[in-house]
């Protein structure tokens, strides 16, 4: 065997080399990705979670921010919202129990099992806090939810509801891998002419 054919069968080796390695490595990012059902059944095994992060609200007229610390513990459906502005003080503080909802604004307590209204009779401020717990992880809340979903990564690119005879619909975006599943991190829920913007700077299950 010549020089020239020895070099000629080794780089075809190392060529054969390379393109399995390339294949394996596509392989295995692939494998990374859950099926939409072996997603949402990961979900649903997660019965504690919390995240912090910034939310704006955002109307024709006016327009609110502030950073955002929410956990929530589904026995017993407690969970524990903060509002808080630039200058770190207090906006909102809301807790929940058995769906009784104590809500602490500007250093006054109130207490309701209507927590829609309380939130937006007393702040002026539209934060659908029973639907989000579902929302904000890519779940339907009801059943007459629809998701669509990307056509590789099989995560959740959009979501309509109907929810307190409004419709909604939930955009997702910049999604990061949590202990073993896909959580996005930039969330836009829109009804009518209101925005809530939602970053996620770290989610926690």
């Amino acid at each position: 065997m010549t020089l020239l054919m020895r070099i000629s069968l080794l780089l075809l080796a190392l060529m054969l080399t390379n393109g399995c390695s390339t294949q394996q490595s596509q392989l295995t990012e692939q494998q990374k990705y859950q099926t939409i059902k072996q997603r949402n059944e990961k979900l649903s095994q997660i019965n504690d979670w919390q995240f912090n992060g910034k939310i704006a609200f955002i109307q024709s007229d006016k327009r609110e921010s502030a950073s955002i610390w929410w956990q929530y513990q589904q026995e017993n459906s407690r969970q524990k919202i903060d509002l808080t502005s630039y200058l770190g003080i207090n906006i909102l503080h809301l807790e929940s129990n058995k769906n009784i909802y104590t809500l602490e604004v500007g250093g006054e307590s109130y207490q309701s099992s209507d927590l829609n209204e309380m939130i937006y009779s007393l702040t002026g401020l539209i934060l659908p806090v029973d639907a989000l717990t579902y929302w904000l992880r890519g779940l339907a809340y009801n059943s007459n939810d629809t998701i669509s979903y990307h056509i590789d990564s099989k995560l959740p690119l959009m979501l309509t509801s109907e929810y307190n005879n409004q419709h909604w619909q939930i955009t997702y975006a910049n999604y990061r891998r949590v202990n073993d599943v896909q959580l996005a991190t930039k969330l836009t829920i829109k009804q009518n002419d209101q925005l809530i913007k939602i970053l996620v700077k770290k989610w926690t299950l």
